[in-house]
């Protein structure tokens, strides 16, 4: 191994059978998880699910229940904080008021006895873009740009592992776009590991290389956001990011790598490599944008048997609701038996006649479909 190897896997955190409990709650069950060094990690899920605390105990902030936590192969569970080789930006970014932007950087290398911080301080504040404002006080800036300052007094102590708890949350709707593709240039420059915490979805996908989405204390899957967007394995990871169709099927066939499946009374077809369960019963998801809506008087190229080599399509949908939202328009179409479906189609060449109560037909390519495993509460007795 090379030294660049090296210093790469210096930063590698590994959680093995991690857990905590508060009393009789436990908010994270045992956690075996690699993070690879150099990597932006996202760690996913609604408030409760045990995120946040799994951040703090990789912090030291929060004594695990059990397990171990271990970064570049050290034992580290048994450090207090300030002895780990980790740093953390917070929410509210935590910056001194009275100190200007300069002197926050330079903090945590003066409280090490560090005299020469002029160059290093410098260098920091070139990479998060704010050298011109080195003389102004926190009040003084903007919500970026003081995470941006937060961030640089985080990484002058060059951490292996920069831990980032909902860091962009107190920021409006289009700063924080800004701000995470900031986060992702920063961390691609300094090619550390990101550890970053957060329940919004979206920031989660523009930043991390790989997301794991927690549920209840349980990391429900991990992988890259394509293919977690792409192919969920649960209800929850296909609904938590972005939105699914899910409808209720039999599997009552196999050929040439799909599955035959019956849809309420429908045949349709499932490429067999896109289920994540083999049972008789499978719920087969669909993404809204993977819809193509059409009325039904123009729905001609669409009727008759489909299988893989074809699309799959359900007719007598009838439009109950449509929301034009610029890029394009969302409706929602309730099926003969009641389940409203929703369909998210381009603004290019909209019909006029698809609108609240008109007769529609809903097709789409096979391909694009994912096969989940029916919660117990679904499977009849």
């Amino acid at each position: 191994m090379n030294e660049q190897q090296r210093a790469g896997a210096s930063g590698d955190v590994n959680l093995v059978g991690l857990s905590k409990s508060f009393g009789s709650n436990t908010v994270v069950q045992p956690l075996d998880l690699t993070i690879p060094a150099g990597s932006f990690f996202a760690v996913l899920g609604a408030s409760g699910c045990g995120k946040t605390t799994t951040l703090r105990m990789i912090a030291g902030l929060e004594q695990p229940s059990s397990g171990q936590v271990l970064i570049g192969g050290q034992d580290v569970t048994g450090l207090p904080p300030y002895k780990r080789p980790v740093n953390t930006v917070f929410q509210n970014y935590a910056l001194f008021p009275h100190l200007t932007v300069a002197e926050n950087v330079a903090f945590g290398l003066r409280r090490k006895g560090r005299k020469d911080v002029a160059a290093p301080v410098a260098e920091m504040l070139d990479l998060v873009q704010l050298g011109h404002l080195a003389g102004r006080k926190p009040a003084q800036l903007s919500g970026g740009q003081q995470q941006r300052v937060a961030v640089a007094r985080a990484l002058i102590n060059h951490p292996q592992v920069l831990l980032l708890d909902e860091p962009l949350g107190a920021l409006d709707l289009k700063l924080r776009r800004q701000m995470q593709l900031e986060l992702k240039r920063i961390q691609t420059d300094v090619g550390i590991t990101f550890v970053h915490v957060t329940h919004d979805q979206e920031e989660a996908m523009t930043m991390a290389d790989t997301i794991a989405v927690m549920n209840g204390g349980v990391v429900e899957q991990m992988g890259s956001p394509t293919e977690l967007y792409e192919s969920p394995r649960t209800k929850f990871v296909a609904n938590f990011l972005g939105q699914s169709n899910l409808l209720d099927s039999r599997v009552t066939g196999t050929s040439d790598g799909y599955l035959t499946l019956d849809v309420r009374g429908t045949r349709m077809a499932l490429p067999k490599a896109r289920a994540a369960a083999e049972d008789d019963l499978l719920v087969m998801g669909i993404r809204p944008e993977k819809i193509s809506i059409r009325h039904q008087d123009a729905a001609d190229a669409v009727k008759g048997t489909k299988d893989g080599g074809n699309r799959n399509a359900l007719g007598g949908g009838v439009i109950v609701d449509s929301s034009f939202i610029g890029v394009s328009t969302q409706y929602t179409v309730r099926m003969p038996w009641d389940q409203e479906l929703t369909v998210f189609e381009q603004n290019m060449e909209r019909d006029a006649r698809l609108v609240p109560g008109a007769p529609v037909v809903l097709d789409w390519n096979p391909d694009h479909g994912f096969g989940l495993a029916p919660e117990p509460a679904e499977v009849p007795a």
